[in-house]
């Protein structure tokens, strides 16, 4: 109890104070739920955030790490499902929904997975907000009660309503930070002179420099709803799996992706590459960069590739064409040669190279223009 009346009597500067340290230290965002917890007697204090546009997160205080895990497992942003959901849809909803709500969204579920799991945990009860919400993404501040809670009191919500105003600041702060990194990133690959382009945790792109820009503006490489694409299906495809790849967890390494060029040549080699994942970070944050190596041409590829390498001429012809996306039976063909006799001469050039499996020869054969 003294613990309560001690948060409940922290003043709007010392709130803004404790929102504002999370949002320039991300750590303190842990702190900041639990003091906001304590204040209303509640039991957890909860951020959350999901949409199309955003990558979902669950940061509950004082609880089991499996409630979150849980409530993955059974897509918690879907509304028929989780009545808090459905009830900050309701019509004429006030700006804190609270239990006489939950009350109302509980009887249009049409699954009880969102209840066992309140249930599990002891979660019935609380209140909410809205911090950012808009088609892309809302982001929410909660209060998790428990039945020794009990169910929120007017004084309770009002207080609540006072620290969400602080909070949605730090969020809205928080989100300007994360967004700065794209520029902030972005300046150093200009100074290099390199064509990248930086995505988020949605895989989409937020940031770009100006060689990466021209590269759009020469239609090889295109945007699509914010999504790195090209005008070949296939291709579009292979660039959406690599960057899932880099940006979803558990990360993995990201084949690159050869876009043709002219002739035989190689054209674009994309790389893919995931940046250091930050605790406590909202879904705005730069999560990984896509690097565009332009390809040398033929001539000079397969110059490097004997000098260096000891490839024959028929090796290095043959390696530059997997790398421009040939496929081995058109290389066969192209080289009037069965398909057996090819892989005894991709062996050899495996052997050679020191390449281990087909997308290394592939970058290595696009790194010697870049």
């Amino acid at each position: 109890m003294g613990e309560m009346m001690a948060a409940r009597a922290r003043s709007d500067d010392a709130w803004a104070d404790l929102f504002l340290s999370a949002a320039l230290e991300p750590g303190r965002w842990d702190a900041a739920l639990k003091a906001m917890a304590a204040a209303t007697g509640s039991q957890h204090g909860q951020l959350i955030g999901f949409g199309p546009g955003a990558t979902a997160f669950n940061w509950i205080s004082d609880i089991d790490e499996s409630v979150v895990t849980q409530s993955a497992a059974i897509d918690v942003g879907k509304p028929d499902l989780n009545f808090r959901v459905a009830a900050d849809r309701l019509p004429d909803r006030p700006e804190i929904v609270y239990e006489a709500h939950y009350n109302i969204a509980r009887q249009t579920l049409r699954g009880d997975d969102y209840l066992d799991l309140c249930a599990d945990f002891d979660i019935f009860d609380g209140c909410q907000t809205r911090l950012i919400a808009n088609e892309d993404v809302m982001i929410g501040l909660a209060l998790l009660r428990t039945s020794g809670d009990g169910r929120t009191e007017q004084e309770d919500r009002d207080l609540f309503a006072r620290i969400a105003g602080h909070a949605r600041s730090a969020v809205r702060l928080q989100r300007a930070i994360e967004q700065q990194g794209f520029a902030l990133i972005a300046g150093t690959f200009e100074a290099m002179d390199r064509a990248c382009w930086l995505v988020d945790a949605t895989g989409r792109v937020g940031g770009m420099t100006p060689r990466a820009e021209s590269l759009l503006s020469a239609g090889r490489i295109r945007l699509s709803d914010g999504w790195l694409a090209s005008e070949r299906p296939e291709e579009s495809r292979a660039i959406l799996r690599s960057i899932r790849a880099v940006v979803d967890p558990p990360l993995s390494v990201a084949d690159p992706v050869m876009l043709p060029g002219e002739g035989d040549g190689v054209g674009i080699l994309l790389e893919f590459f995931p940046l250091p994942a930050r605790p406590w970070a909202l879904p705005f944050a730069p999560r990984a960069i896509v690097v565009a190596r332009i390809g040398a041409p033929t001539d000079r590829q397969a110059q490097v590739l004997i000098r260096s390498f000891r490839l024959t001429p028929a090796e290095a012809d043959i390696a530059i064409r997997l790398a421009a996306g040939q496929s081995r039976r058109d290389i066969a063909a192209a080289r009037g040669v069965s398909v057996e006799t090819l892989k005894v001469q991709l062996r050899s050039i495996y052997e050679k190279t020191g390449c281990g499996r087909e997308s290394q020869l592939v970058r290595m054969v696009g790194l010697i223009g870049g």
